[in-house]
């Protein structure tokens, strides 16, 4: 063996080999270019059917039938004598009437190129040859021979396509991860996409070299200038509160001194006194405007107080307002979108990326705003993109048309909404912090 072979591959070798057990001279093997047809065929000539005389042959636009006939002959026989003037039959019992019967596997790759001719004769052979004779013949063309059973090459499965790429790079990423799963899923299970893989370009760009966190610290200088300040200002206001705080006692001094003059003046009435008259008259408006001002003086601080105490209340209200987020103002993306929906109507999903960016440019480059919904599932990290028209099962096939229309080279599959939400409410994975 040469190498390894998918189980797959396996298989239809061992199915091959069995219709040639059945009688089955002439076999021709379908598929699509790139599918592996070439390296089946050098496995099946390697690993089946040691003691037979083989001929392997890949023909293309520039080979002739003689180079043809001659290459299959002189791998059959023993230093033959083909005549390139007779047909491929005519030789061939010739060279078994020369050298006797015997086992022979023939093997055609790119049998397409074949002429009309050429055809015919190997359709002829396959059921009127002496001996054992098979012929193993592929291509991408099907119900190239009339007579032949048509065997067609399947795509891989997911999981061998990831084993195929296994043998091939050292390196890859997880199954789970959305980029390379997607690659896989566009790649239809061809082996000749598939082993296009670029490490480098395919890889998401969060996994370059972080960038040196230089803004940190003028950030820092930042938030120690203003909470000095914030420390400052404090300090002013408290120097401030004990200062209005001693103006109620300068007017109690006041009150307590005017109230001392009419016993100073009840003494000196013993004295003869000039002018008493209008000296009393001046006391008394004096004693009416200290009065005047003590109450004044008594009023301001208990009216600061107050409305001091009332600037807190009112400025705490707004801010309590502010601290009591609503509902939709805490779910991200578009969840909350998600969370008014049915649980039984469907939705189809679009593309599966590793971050918002991504989303971001997607929708931007194929012009779907108000057109698509985005959520993260929040267990694995992904950011999903769904159509934004829910629909019941049986009606959500009819928006396919539009979706190819916009993306001819998605294959969205539909989702019920309740499963979205499941998604949206999983439990976050603690490595993904």
């Amino acid at each position: 063996m040469q190498s390894q072979i998918l189980p797959s591959r396996a298989a239809l070798a061992k199915r091959i080999a069995l219709q040639f057990s059945y009688g089955q001279n002439l076999i021709h093997l379908v598929a699509a270019p790139g599918f592996g047809k070439s390296y089946l065929l050098e496995h099946f000539v390697t690993d089946h059917y040691e003691p037979f005389s083989k001929a392997y042959i890949e023909v293309g636009a520039k080979t002739r039938d003689e180079d043809v006939v001659t290459h299959l002959l002189e791998h059959s026989f023993s230093y033959p004598l083909v005549d390139v003037n007779e047909t491929l039959s005519d030789n061939f019992y010739r060279l078994v009437k020369e050298q006797g019967e015997r086992q022979l596997l023939w093997v055609i790759d790119n049998a397409k190129q074949l002429s009309q001719e050429l055809i015919i004769e190997l359709e002829k052979l396959a059921t009127t040859a002496p001996g054992v004779l098979y012929i193993l013949c592929a291509s991408s063309r099907a119900e190239l021979f009339e007579n032949a059973v048509d065997i067609h090459l399947e795509p891989l499965s997911d999981s061998e396509s990831i084993r195929l790429m296994q043998s091939f790079y050292k390196t890859l990423p997880p199954a789970e991860d959305p980029i390379f799963a997607e690659f896989v899923r566009q790649c239809h299970g061809n082996p000749a996409l598939l082993l296009q893989w670029h490490q480098e370009q395919q890889m998401p760009k969060h996994t370059a070299k972080p960038t040196r966190r230089w803004w940190l610290v003028p950030t820092m200088i930042v938030v120690i200038l203003i909470v000095i300040g914030l420390v400052y200002q404090r300090d002013e206001l408290t120097v401030m509160l004990p200062q209005s705080e001693n103006a109620p006692v300068v007017a109690n001094d006041a009150v307590f001194a005017k109230q001392q003059q009419p016993s100073q003046g009840a003494h000196e009435g013993n004295m003869p006194q000039p002018e008493q008259a209008s000296d009393d008259n001046l006391i008394t408006e004096k004693l009416e405007n200290d009065t005047q001002a003590v109450v004044a003086a008594l009023q301001q601080p208990a009216t600061q107080a107050a409305t001091e105490q009332a600037q807190p209340v009112e400025e705490a209200e707004p801010e309590q307002r502010q601290s009591v987020p609503t509902s939709s103002n805490m779910l991200p993306y578009d969840h909350h979108w998600y969370n008014r929906q049915d649980d039984s109507l469907w939705l189809w999903q679009l593309t599966v990326m590793s971050n918002e960016q991504q989303v971001e440019a997607y929708i931007a480059r194929h012009n779907l705003e108000k057109k698509v919904r985005h959520y993260q599932r929040a267990d694995k990290g992904w950011h999903i993109l769904t159509w934004a028209q829910p629909a019941s099962r049986s009606a959500i096939d009819a928006q396919l048309l539009e979706i190819a229309e916009l993306l001819p080279s998605l294959e969205p599959y539909a989702k019920q909404i309740s499963k979205i939400k499941a998604e949206i409410d999983s439990q976050p994975n603690p490595e993904l912090r």
